[in-house]
């Protein structure tokens, strides 16, 4: 891609190291090391990490020291999105632990050095939801990020509802959220691929969406989502994918016209970083992940890896 120009912004591009399952305090220092063994120094606090840390809250003070040692911060977050941790959970009796572990989510993510935190903003993959109304869900949402908004302004980091595929997380129900309260500490984290999934011009035959959109009618399928979240995105999930699922494969290994993306992401007026997703089960190396972003973004976005 084209770089250089006092008109590109300067946002960083953000690894994405995937601890796994098994995690222990061996298996992080372990990814630590090969993360700077690769000249790696920003990454995302990543869910299964985030999730770790939430149930062994005794082993945190052992895990900073093997991120500050490295010299290596978590410049983003993606919260837990395990059953029972989405901020529209619909369940009173489970709402207040939720509520705590989101909590103690955005406390650990500042802590860290994020100043984005993203959130799922619904619960698409648990059938007994699907028969919310959209009006109960975005109560749900209204009412988490009520309590949840004056924490992250505490704490300087800004609350980033991701665009998914099912009715609560659609684009311009995420914006009516987000224009609800204008507050400089709740916006948007674009990602590429759930929108290439759910495009107009796309396959069209992502199985997810049909089950999660058979309480509310047709799929709408849209080729619009960035250009409805642009105003207010604050962080992106970039990744690829051929439209028919979400592989989180490598920028040019799927059907994203990322000329067409990146200029006008790049152009977002509250953007502050750019994250890689794309998953380590596909068993890329670095430098192949690297390579793929250098391709589609601007070299001002790589002026930050020390």
């Amino acid at each position: 891609m084209e770089r250089s120009g006092s008109n590109v912004k300067r946002v960083p591009f953000v690894d994405y190291l995937a601890f796994g399952e098994a995690i222990t305090l061996e298996t992080i220092a372990s990814k630590l090391d090969i993360a700077v063994q690769n000249g790696i120094r920003q990454i995302t606090l990543e869910s299964t990490l985030l999730s770790y840390l939430l149930d062994h809250m005794e082993l945190y003070p052992k895990v900073l020291p093997l991120f500050s040692s490295r010299g290596i911060i978590c410049r983003c977050a993606h919260g837990a999105w395990r059953e029972g941790e989405e901020i529209s959970l619909p369940f009173e009796g489970d709402r207040k632990r939720m509520l705590e572990r989101v909590a103690m989510t955005l406390k650990i993510a500042s802590e860290m050095g994020a100043d984005t935190c993203s959130l799922h903003a619904e619960s698409w993959f648990n059938p007994t939801y699907d028969p919310q109304p959209l009006e109960n869900w975005r109560a749900y949402i209204l009412a988490s990020l009520e309590e949840l908004l004056p924490l992250a302004e505490e704490l300087s980091i800004v609350i980033a509802l991701e665009n998914i595929w099912g009715p609560p997380a659609m684009p311009d129900e995420l914006c009516r959220i987000v224009e609800h309260f204008k507050s400089p500490w709740l916006g948007l984290c674009f990602d590429a691929g759930h929108a290439n999934v759910i495009s107009a011009s796309g396959l069209r035959s992502c199985g997810w969406m049909f089950g999660i959109w058979k309480h509310y009618g047709e799929v709408p399928w849209r080729d619009d989502t960035l250009d409805v979240m642009l105003p207010h995105i604050v962080t992106a999930h970039l990744h690829d994918n051929d439209s028919s699922t979400d592989t989180h494969d490598l920028p040019g290994r799927g059907t994203i016209d990322w000329q067409v993306v990146v200029p006008k992401l790049m152009g977002a007026p509250r953007l502050r970083s750019i994250q890689s997703e794309v998953t380590g089960e596909l068993g890329y190396t670095r430098s192949q992940v690297w390579e793929a972003f250098r391709n589609v973004l601007p070299e001002e976005c790589f002026a930050f890896k020390q």
